[in-house]
């Protein structure tokens, strides 16, 4: 337990330095925000960004806060319960706020353990409540989501990091605009129209210009101590050639799926995207409610993949394409539309065939797990031409009995069991082994 525990607190460190300290990979898709004013506070809500299959698990982003008309104290910024629910002993929540005079930055981060979403399966998370303070009978107080101080563009992003653990992931916060708070009671607000250039901190008289970068834990200076990440991590260059940013637009990929009888081997195929070094193959998890990485295939020529799963299931995958820059990033294309398939059942075991006093025989089997059904052959010889004499539209079939016979004859029985997949087309195990009944 302590080993595991330990384990946890290592991930969220790597988590926190990497979301802090490394350079982010340039993604395809947008993600979304919103500020909403009541009584003086300002609730924030994020929206996953689009075509992302992981949960999300890290997140960061800044807000700014600014008086335009009156004076206000430090605000202070609330994590909502839908965040504090998942919130682990060692995970992390931050919200530093730094400056003063009316112009203040909010840092907020999010870190959880590998098995939470902060997102919770859905596509939007409302974070938390900024508190605002102002401290005179009429105001007038703006909050805006902006980028890193250090970055000379002001562009709104939102970086995260998947439970995968890959390396940090920025992408555009689309459509988010500023508000402001006014009136004496707080209790109006209304949405600042396009302004061009936006997002920038209003340049009111006496006010301080956009707050100082916030304190970032340093790396060590020992590089052996940094907190390694995944094997499968690419840092990333922020300043990705611009000559990438066309494949983000690129048709998504088409993924064909086939799985054979008597195996619960998957083939896949797609076709290849230009431009593409490689690409990535997602399974959707029915009980997590998650898209999980299978596998990596750095191989721009590779179109077709094979790998052997479970028996009798039903899977979900999707595929996308990848470019790597000279300098390393990645910029991904789009998901491919969801392509799904069933695998065929396993072998029946334990075959049994007696005789009745009938004459009839009676057959029983072990039951395959993920079977929907059975079929029964019969032939006078062993190695001899089979016929299906019956088939079982019942999972929990285990058992038949009626199967007239001739008295002096000698018969062969074999069993396999069949699933039907969302196709309409069945797949078949393997014929179990071969039962001799002689009839008396």
């Amino acid at each position: 337990m302590r080993k595991k525990i330990k384990r946890s607190i290592f991930r969220m460190i790597v988590c926190c330095f990497a979301i802090l300290l490394f350079p982010p990979h340039i993604v395809s898709a947008d993600a979304g925000g919103e500020l909403t004013v009541g009584n003086q506070k300002i609730t924030v809500t994020l929206q996953k960004p689009q075509e992302e299959p992981e949960a999300i698990t890290s997140v960061r982003f800044f807000l700014t806060v600014s008086v335009l008309e009156g004076q206000m104290q430090e605000p202070s910024f609330e994590f909502a319960e839908t965040v504090l629910s998942i919130q682990k002993p060692d995970g992390v929540r931050s919200a530093a706020i730094t400056g003063q005079n009316g112009s203040y930055l909010i840092d907020i981060i999010i870190s959880e353990k590998a098995d939470q979403d902060i997102f919770a399966g859905g596509n939007q998370a409302v974070i938390g409540t900024l508190n605002l303070s102002p401290s005179s009978g009429s105001f007038r107080i703006q909050t805006a989501f902006t980028g890193a101080p250090s970055s000379d563009d002001k562009q709104p992003v939102l970086r995260y990091i998947n439970h995968t653990g890959q390396s940090v992931q920025v992408v555009p916060l689309s459509g988010v605009r500023p508000v402001v708070c006014t009136d004496t009671n707080g209790s109006n607000h209304t949405t600042i129209p396009e302004i061009p250039g936006y997002p920038v901190t209003p340049n009111v008289p006496g006010n301080p210009v956009t707050p100082a970068d916030p304190d970032m834990p340093q790396t060590p200076d020992n590089p052996s101590t940094t907190p390694e990440l995944p094997n499968d991590t690419i840092t990333d260059n922020p300043q990705t050639p611009d000559e990438t940013s066309d494949f983000t637009k690129k048709a998504a990929p088409k993924l064909t799926l086939s799985a054979k009888n008597k195996s619960s081997k998957i083939s896949f195929a797609w076709n290849r995207i230009e431009g593409a070094d490689g690409y990535q193959i997602y399974r959707y998890e029915e009980e997590t409610k998650r898209y999980t990485r299978v596998k990596t295939i750095a191989n721009a020529e590779k179109t077709s993949y094979a790998k052997t799963m479970d028996y009798a299931t039903a899977y979900a995958f999707r595929v996308r394409a990848y470019q790597t820059s000279l300098e390393g990033s990645r910029v991904y294309g789009k998901f491919s539309p969801i392509a799904k398939v069933t695998t065929a059942p396993s072998k029946v075991t334990k075959l049994s065939v007696r005789q009745l006093k009938s004459a009839k025989a009676a057959l029983t089997w072990q039951p395959q797990e993920g079977a929907q059904g059975y079929q029964i052959y019969r032939s006078a010889k062993k190695n001899g031409t089979y016929t299906r004499i019956k088939t079982l539209k019942n999972s929990q079939s285990k058992k038949y009995s009626g199967i007239s016979q001739k008295r002096g004859k000698t018969y062969y029985y074999k069993v396999r069991a069949y699933v039907t997949g969302e196709d309409g087309v069945r797949r078949y195990g393997t014929f179990s082994s071969v039962k001799k009944l002689v009839i008396r």
